[in-house]
């Protein structure tokens, strides 16, 4: 996904929701950042999709909001992007302080982006190979620093396990 293809899905949600705010916090909040990311041979080249929170949000709007420009979407046959509606519980995974990191997305005053560190830290806590190798590839061209992500890491509610797997997938990614 590229920065243009986000901002027009945020556009097209906030169109049809007229929310409060809305968060981006998936990988693709990285191109608030890093908007490269999304380009020809980058990591976010092939994805197709943003995870997005809206507020507010209750259950028949997120339907409302899926069939308009989420997976399967006619939105997303003619765009082949497509948003992905998170409940608010997804909040509690996240830093504590998350929410005074995030990135402003130019144009979009209603939308902010979870700040790299915060995204690399979750994905490290979930540990799929696909986000583990994202995580190298921010890492590896010093996108985000170890520094920074322990530092998100620490604000984060887990386990003393789930402290140590974090910091152990850290290492093994170059951290």
């Amino acid at each position: 996904m590229r920065l243009p293809a986000l901002k027009h899905l945020i556009e097209a949600t906030e169109a049809l929701s007229h929310p409060e705010r809305i968060r981006v916090l998936g990988s693709s909040a990285l191109l608030a950042s890093f908007p490269e990311l999304g380009e020809s041979g980058q990591p976010l080249e092939i994805s197709f999709d943003a995870d997005l929170l809206i507020e507010p949000c209750d259950p028949q709007l997120a339907a409302m909001l899926h069939e308009a420009v989420g997976e399967g979407s006619l939105f997303a046959q003619r765009t082949g992007y497509y948003a992905d509606f998170l409940r608010p519980e997804i909040v509690e995974t996240l830093p504590t302080d998350w929410e005074s990191f995030t990135i402003e997305l130019e144009g979009l005053p209603k939308a902010r982006a979870l700040a790299p560190a915060d995204i690399v830290a979750v994905k490290l806590q979930i540990g799929r190979p696909k986000d583990l190798q994202l995580c190298r590839h921010l890492i590896g061209h010093r996108l985000v620093t170890s520094e920074a992500i322990r530092r998100r890491v620490d604000a984060m509610t887990l386990a003393e396990s789930e402290i140590v797997r974090v910091f152990a997938r850290l290492r093994e990614v170059g951290g």
